[in-house]
């Protein structure tokens, strides 16, 4: 067993057990020799505890002798004899006159080599009062019920001869384990108090690793650790050294929960091994059969080889030993010792359980899902017919891999009925794409020409589409079409080809106008509609037809839209353009309820529209959680798709990071990209240029600036589109026009928006529109729009936009002379965009709030209130709220001495008294979000 001190030199999180071991020595003087028995799981720290409360501490006095019975088991009584005459000699020199003499005669009379075989050794009982005359003793007998029934007999007859002295047992047995002499180990023991260890609490387990790395671990690693080890002080010890001797940086949670570390296998397992040779392959079967999700004791039985009776007894062993639950379906209390166990198998015995597993479930008739579990982490060839549901769903299994998920499929096309065909086939073409993509699309083609069904032709012609949009790959897309064109000759899907050219790329780097032959108001097919669509709202910015298309297009089923894929993320990017995100997000969940069915290009496509939206909303969080994710999914490499997507979602991406007070990680995220300098290829990527704008605009470099946004002017009048632009256009670009000087450039793209806006049904586009047309006015006039605009966002949820219509307006009356409705609505807006997390918004309108207190009325000084710092403003919050200092100081985890030296300075800098004079910090318009917002 490790030993695990802390820095106070108890071992961790046994304190108070110790201390009341350490109590019953000093009560034993009044009752004479008491009995306590320690036990617990394997390596819980039963003899870290024993040689612990042998230890001498400061304020318990005692003498005390350890035996480790293991090595004792025939001689206890000898060895006792043996370690109390030494224990004599040891104190000795300190040992007044007449217990000199007293101690003299009994080591005289003891013989220390053994104890006679009819009893206990002559002088034990004088030994024994001779070190208890001015102090108690404790005796701890380590796993006593190793010792044999001889050695307990006389044990328990030399202890009944002292049983009057100031003596306390204290006994460690092994939780599970059969005693050697059960009869004689409960008559020593009877009458004993028994205190069963248990693991580590979460605290006490970040100290012990805190001890063993020498460095404090960060919260989340601590839980991970208590979760998977369940608090057991070796395994925590074990999980220490290995992160110790891993390389920089920590292991993350995930990482922690796969360690396999040997070692907790070895020591733990082997303990119960030795008692039943059985236990280590139970557990193991356990470990494996947990891979469905249940280990009951037949699937356990199955996989270890043992019969059903001998099974549930070693099971009852482990139970009893706290290794295993006590439930009719079982499972290892330590998810530790199950990894540690799986990294000791070999691959054959894996794969040979987990097959046995499935074979054992299937014939049982369990559901489908819990065989496939077994197959998936088999990976081994199968050699008994599976039905087709059992390999789906094996081949659907998050941890299969891709090689496997095609021979699972493959395995489930062979089942023979024309059902299983119908549910494989995409599936099937959909892996092999995955695992190669030139390979994968000639097989999606030759399925295709095996298939009849006119609903599997439909998918497999939209996965081949999107993977043809995923590369820029001319040649390869050109022998692909004439593949598919050969074997959807005479189908219903014969004009595929020719469409896809037409319609797959709707995110094209020219506007196009929709195809010949493609009117609007007559029948299209649902492709055609939502290309059209996207076509008009980013050339002519005519929103009512283009909404009008976009949801014709949505009203069609999901395979009609996926069979071109470029329509699903065209129809709800116009939807998104035109302020309906609401309704984007209800149409996308009603087609499809889990993203993961769409392929990949038309996956990345709708999550980036969905961003979108979530940044109409004014969710900026939310946009960032989704872009960053789809970023870190991208392929590597920029092909024809994934290229033009990445400037998309990097220009997106960097507006929303400034929004959110990020300027540093915009202006990375831009470089890491290579951003930083270029034009982009397409016209209607305005957001990376925007982004670069604002970028420098808050750099002072105004004339570098408007070249940015004046270039993204020009491009879109070259390309001949009158539409209002992206989102995030149409937020910044016409103000930030007009703080760079293009001022008539300014009015007329803001004239433009607001036309636009008033055509969407969009109360969100219009009161934007009409922000940005007011913050470009003066005057009453200005007045007017941005009340309208603060009138039409009224309700509908939209707290972004209104924060940034307040603080127009707020900008505004401040110019008009009237501070105190502008401290008003500065301050909405403030609270408004920490509440959205809009950082840069409400450090710009707090800075609006302190150019105005010379001209507010104040009783507290806003400059006093930005020199606070951090831990003052915090402190200061909480007294502001009504906590008193005690309740601060024990939140916060300081004394309260510190909570008061803070406030001190607090209301100096304030110019207040103290808490009586709070009014005067509440009372200041604009004061609090200030305060609250930091500097």
């Amino acid at each position: 067993m490790l030993d695990t001190p802390t820095r106070h030199g108890e071992i961790a999180g046994r304190a108070e057990l110790v201390a009341r071991l350490r109590s019953a020595r000093h009560h034993s003087r009044h009752t004479g020799l008491t009995s306590h028995v320690v036990t617990g799981e394997p390596k819980v720290g039963r003899t870290s505890l024993l040689t612990s409360v042998c230890r001498p501490a400061p304020g318990h006095d005692g003498r005390a002798v350890y035996i480790a019975c293991s090595r004792n088991a025939n001689r206890l009584v000898a060895a006792l004899a043996d370690d109390l005459l030494r224990l004599a000699a040891d104190h000795r020199p300190a040992e007044p006159r007449g217990a000199e003499g007293a101690a003299a005669r009994p080591r005289a009379r003891v013989d220390p080599g053994s104890a006679p075989a009819d009893g206990v050794p002559a002088g034990f009982r004088e030994l024994v009062e001779a070190l208890t005359l001015d102090a108690p003793l404790l005796i701890a007998l380590d796993d006593v019920d190793l010792a044999g029934p001889a050695s307990l007999v006389r044990l328990r007859d030399a202890l009944r001869d002292v049983a009057h002295l100031p003596v306390t047992l204290v006994a460690s047995t092994r939780s599970g384990e059969p005693p050697v002499a059960p009869s004689e180990l409960a008559d020593l023991l009877l009458g004993a108090r028994t205190a069963t260890l248990t693991g580590l609490s979460v605290r006490e387990t970040g100290a012990l690793l805190h001890e063993r790395l020498g460095r404090r671990p960060d919260a989340g690693l601590v839980d991970t650790c208590h979760r998977i080890t369940a608090g057991n002080p070796f395994m925590v010890g074990a999980v220490g050294d290995w992160i110790r001797a891993r390389a920089v940086p920590p292991p993350t949670a995930a990482a922690l929960r796969e360690a396999v570390i040997p070692s907790v296998a070895d020591a733990v397992i082997g303990r119960a091994s030795r008692v039943d040779h059985r236990a280590r392959r139970v557990a193991e079967a356990i470990v494996v059969a947990s891979t469905s999700g249940e280990a009951d004791p037949a699937l356990v039985a199955r996989l270890s080889g043992t019969p059903l009776e001998d099974t549930l007894a070693t099971l009852d062993l482990l139970v009893r030993m706290r290794l295993v639950t006590d439930d009719h379906a079982v499972a290892l209390r330590h998810p530790l010792l199950g990894t540690a166990l799986l990294g000791s198998m070999t691959v054959m015995s894996c794969n040979a359980a987990h097959l046995a597993a499935a074979t054992f479930l299937h014939r049982r008739r369990d559901a489908g899902q819990r065989p496939a579990r077994h197959l998936a982490a088999s990976t081994v060839p199968l050699d008994t017919p599976w039905s087709a549901t059992a390999m789906i769903t094996a081949a659907r299994a998050p941890d299969t891999s891709a090689r496997d998920r095609v021979r699972y499929l493959e395995y489930a096309a062979q089942a023979g009925t024309e059902d299983a065909w119908a549910r494989v086939a995409p599936e099937l073409a959909s892996a092999r794409i995955a695992l190669d993509r030139r390979t994968g699309l000639r097989a999606a083609v030759e399925i295709l020409g095996r298939t009849a069904d006119a609903s599997v032709r439909r998918r497999l012609l939209g996965l081949i589409g999107a993977t043809l949009c995923e590369d820029d790959r001319r040649d390869d897309e050109r022998a692909v079409l004439d593949a598919v064109r050969d074997v959807v000759a005479g189908t219903e899907r014969a004009d595929w080809p020719r469409s896809f050219l037409a319609y797959g790329r709707s995110m094209a780097p020219v506007p196009t106008p929709p195809a010949a032959g493609a009117r609007r108001g007559a029948a299209r097919p649902p492709a055609a509609t939502a290309v059209g669509a996207l076509s008009s709202h980013q050339l002519d910015g005519a929103p009512a037809v283009a909404l009008a298309e976009a949801r014709e297009a949505l009203d069609h089923d999901l395979d009609d839209l996926l069979l071109h894929p470029a329509a699903l993320p065209a129809a709800l990017t116009v939807l998104v353009g035109c302020g309906h995100q609401a309704e984007a997000f209800a149409r996308r969940r009603a087609l499809v309820d889990d993203l993961e069915r769409l392929p990949r290009w038309v996956r990345a496509e709708v999550e980036l529209a969905e961003a979108a939206g979530h940044y109409a909303a004014g969710d900026l969080r939310s946009a960032r959680h989704v872009l960053a994710e789809r970023l870190a999914d991208l392929p590597t490499h920029a092909g024809h798709g994934y290229g033009r997507f990445r400037t998309r979602l990097v220009g997106l991406l960097a507006n929303v990071q400034l929004d959110l007070g990020d300027p540093a990680g915009a202006e990375a995220l831009l470089r890491r990209h290579h951003h930083e300098g270029h034009v982009p290829p397409a016209w209607y990527d305005a957001d990376v240029p925007l982004a670069r704008a604002r970028l420098r605009v808050r750099a002072g470099e105004l004339t570098e600036g408007a070249e940015e946004l004046l270039g993204i002017v020009r491009r879109r009048e070259e390309a001949g589109a009158s539409g209002p632009g992206t989102l995030c256009w149409r937020s910044e670009g016409a103000v930030l026009l007009a703080k760079t000087g293009a001022r008539d450039e300014a009015l007329r793209v803001a004239r433009r928006q607001l036309e636009f806006a008033e055509g969407t049904g969009s109360p969100q586009e219009r009161a934007r529109a009409l922000r940005v047309w007011g913050s470009l006015s003066g005057g009453p006039a200005a007045l007017e729009l941005l009340h309208s605009a603060v009138d039409l966002l009224q309700g509908t949820g939209h707290d972004l936009e209104t924060a940034r219509t307040t603080a127009e307006l707020g900008t505004v009356l401040a110019r008009l002379g009237r501070p105190e409705e502008a401290v008003a609505a500065l301050s909405r807006s403030a609270g408004l965009a920490v509440d959205r997390g809009a950082r840069d918004l409400a450090d710009r309108v707090r800075l609006q709030l302190v150019a105005l207190e010379g001209r507010a009325p104040q009783d507290v000084s806003v400059r006093g209130i930005l020199a606070l710092t951090p831990r003052e403003r915090e402190i200061l919050i909480d007294a502001l709220l009504g906590q008193a200092n005690k309740t601060i100081a024990d939140n916060r985890h300081i004394t309260r001495r510190t909570v008061e030296l803070h406030l001190s300075s607090a209301y100096r800098k304030l110019g207040i008294s103290g808490r009586g004079e709070f009014g005067k910090v509440l009372g200041g318009p604009g004061t609090w979000e200030i305060l609250v917002g930091g500097p």
